[in-house]
């Protein structure tokens, strides 16, 4: 079979070379198609053009005319930085200000190259944002320029149309991510396999993907990007939907670890732990016991809402293999929960002699090389890791259990490699956030659902409060109070810091500066003579566990941080939580925030700081002080927000489904479902669709999938 254009490595397209194919591989591109999927962060749109005499302050234009003199000069105010200034004048003779800074690398006085190539006498378009000059009439900073062509057929790329704005690393600017994308399309053009059959395109209307690809980039217009936006996101979710198909074919037609009912380890445990399990609980073990017994492989995903319990169920996992004499495996999204979960168990599981193990990319190298020994071996250990368990030199060779914590911050890839033994283990995939069915289908229709939906007796609901900013005040001496007279500790809560390198233009960065200058003067303002730390996802791992470990131990009465936190965090004596910003997270992650408190018993309370500006916003809000239930907030955000907010992919991401940042399409999880069905009734699914999803999604011993 011929390999598909998308497969073929980023540099085969013209102008790709090394160095530059080695910047992309830090953005995760290797392929034609990676780098065509790099999803667009927004569009900045730069179509309107107008003249100088008729510019508006702070509203991003494209203004057309003829570039005067140009110079460069050192800025003065600060060693390295140069600034260039030139003009331009439009047809009615107006003129318009450009300024430019560049900054040379250190040891050089001058910068290597200057960001744009601006000729004297030359006809061009400029986009930005203009402002008034004192004295000097309109100027605009750092806009973008680009020579008009005026040759027939000729598209701008830089201004005067709707403009990409990538997700960007160090040595790549967004010009360059733009011609980068737009050559590749130019390569992959009239070679594009369309993996949806013709019937579908015909009935839906959707538009080829090769069309799709080229919109999702470069559209022309707003509705043509959200028209390649719905149609990629419908392939993505259909082509997982049958690679799910054919993960479940597989598994149950492979042997796996069946085994024997659970012995005297198992009921010394259950003595042994401080608390009763409830039935809910009880009727998860029950299912998993089940599939545990069977010769095939259990593939089964664990939804509860935060505080039901799920720790408590993923042990009784690992401990039945424990059990026997064989490996488990519990793969943790961060080292924060890595480590938790390695306490957590090792406290319960030692007084059994069984051992814990902690494998991450901390672990020190001869620590590593002794767990590494085992694991090869066969010997029993029950093993909690991060990705470092993912690791090509970590080989398992009686692994009988594997428990996936916080199933969205991994791809099926990954998981799949876990899974790819001789002889499966058993799978139990947790996860944090409840998933209404029409999503769970979708992104788990291979894995049997087992619910959690009722909470250990004696946990009262958390008091939430929506508090507008000006009574912010109150609000931190209520948590002074309840920290310097109760003895209890608190989170305060901040919108993620952004994204490193994203490259916005215009003067729109990210929340680093924004979120980090908040939390010190909180920190030296309502919060001063307490013991305060910070963290947030820009931390050196270690450094973040230290902190987390300090705040657990009680050493730190306050926890500044992002949505870090936002998971799986567990202090009992934690009763405040302060969120501040309340209206930039979706329901879902306010809601898994609020659950960080009054695990410990007691009333806990959860402030939200905001000033909403949209009526869903203010909507948002007051469903988290009247509501409680993890399902029914989950089931209004994937409604208000979409599948991307649920899982909060502005602050995690999700490896295998970048569409589901989109924006949402509230009928589309249905239709892929009523493809789904379609398509497997009869003969079965499209035989290339299959291909296409194996080789998507990694199914092994598919053609096109690994292991083929």
């Amino acid at each position: 079979m011929a390999v598909d254009v998308l497969d073929e490595p980023v540099t085969a397209v013209p102008g790709i070379g090394a160095a530059r194919a080695a910047r992309l591989k830090r953005l995760g591109i290797q392929s034609v198609g990676e780098l065509l999927r790099h999803t667009p962060r927004r569009h900045v749109d730069l179509r309107e053009t107008t003249t100088v005499r008729a510019l508006t302050e702070g509203v991003p234009v494209t203004v057309v005319g003829t570039i005067g003199p140009v110079s460069w000069r050192p800025a003065g105010s600060e060693p390295g930085l140069w600034v260039g200034q030139a003009s331009l004048t439009d047809d009615l003779g107006d003129t318009l200000e450009l300024v430019w800074f560049a900054r040379a690398p250190a040891g050089r006085r001058r910068p290597a190259r200057f960001p744009v190539q601006v000729i004297p006498g030359q006809r061009a378009a400029v986009s930005g944002r203009a402002e008034r000059a004192p004295g000097r009439g309109w100027r605009m900073r750092h806009p973008e320029l680009e020579s008009v062509v005026e040759a027939a057929g000729s598209a701008p790329l830089h201004t005067g149309r709707l403009v990409p704005q990538y997700p960007l690393t160090e040595g790549l600017t967004q010009r360059l991510m733009r011609r980068m994308v737009r050559d590749a399309l130019a390569y992959a053009t009239g070679r594009i396999q369309e993996p949806l059959p013709s019937l579908l395109l015909t009935e839906t209307g959707l538009p080829s993907k090769e069309q799709a690809l080229h919109w999702l980039h470069f559209p022309d217009n707003p509705a043509r990007l959200v028209a390649a936006q719905r149609r990629l996101a419908f392939e993505e979710l259909l082509l997982l939907r049958c690679a799910a198909r054919l993960r479940r074919s597989a598994a149950s037609a492979a042997t796996g670890w069946p085994l024997p009912p659970p012995g005297p380890l198992v009921t010394q445990w259950f003595q042994r732990i401080p608390f009763v399990p409830t039935n809910a609980q009880r009727r998860a073990i029950a299912d998993i016991e089940r599939d545990l017994r069977g010769r095939h492989p259990m593939q089964r995903l664990l939804q509860g809402d935060v505080g039901s319990g799920k720790t408590l169920v993923a042990a009784y996992v690992l401990l039945r293999a424990a059990e026997q004499g064989l490996q488990a495996a519990l793969l943790a999204p961060s080292d924060i929960l890595a480590q938790q979960h390695a306490a957590t168990l090792g406290a319960w599981f030692a007084p059994l002699g069984v051992r814990v193990k902690l494998l991450r990319g901390a672990t020190p190298r001869e620590e590593r090389e002794t767990i590494l020994g085992e694991l090869a071996r066969g010997e029993p250990v029950v093993v909690v890791g991060t990705h470092a368990l993912l690791h090509p030199d970590v080989s398992f060779t009686r692994l009988a259990a594997v428990v996936v914590d916080e199933q969205h911050r991994f791809g099926v890839r990954q998981r799949a490699a876990l899974m790819a033994h001789e002889r499966p283990p058993h799978l139990l995939v947790v996860s944090a956030t409840p998933i209404p069915r029409t999503l769970a289908l979708c992104l788990y229709g291979d894995l049997d659902l087992t619910v959690l939906d009722e909470t250990p007796p004696g946990r009262l609901p958390v008091d939430t409060r929506w508090v507008r900013p000006p009574r912010r005040q109150e609000v931190y001496r209520f948590l002074r109070r309840m920290v310097e007279e109760e003895g209890r500790q608190a989170f305060v809560v901040f919108p993620a810091i952004g994204a490193e390198g994203d490259g916005e233009e215009f003067g729109e960065g990210g929340d680093e500066t924004q979120a980090l200058t908040a939390a010190r003067r909180l920190a030296q303002g309502p919060l001063a003579g307490l013991s305060v730390g910070l963290v947030h996802g820009r931390q050196p791992a270690a450094q973040q566990a230290e902190t987390m470990a300090r705040f657990r131990a009680g050493q730190l009465q306050v926890l500044l941080a992002t949505s870090v936190v936002e998971v799986g965090v567990d202090v009992p004596n934690a009763s405040v939580m302060v969120i501040e910003g309340a209206d930039r997270f979706g329901l879902a992650q306010l809601h898994q925030l609020r659950g960080r408190v009054g695990r410990g018993g007691g009333q806990a309370y959860c402030f939200l700081i905001a000033e909403p500006t949209t009526a869903a916003a203010r909507q948002r809000l007051q469903m988290m002080r009247t509501t409680h239930d993890g399902f029914t907030l989950a089931q209004a955000d994937l409604e208000l927000r979409g599948p991307g907010e649920l899982f909060g992919l502005r602050q995690s991401g999700l490896p295998d489904l970048p569409v589901l940042a989109w924006p949402h399409d509230p009928g589309l999880l249905a239709a892929v479902e009523r493809w789904a069905e379609r398509l497997a009734d009869g003969s079965g699914a499209d035989p290339g669709l299959l291909r296409a999803a194996a080789r998507r999604f990694g199914v092994a011993g598919f053609p096109g999938g690994l292991g083929a």
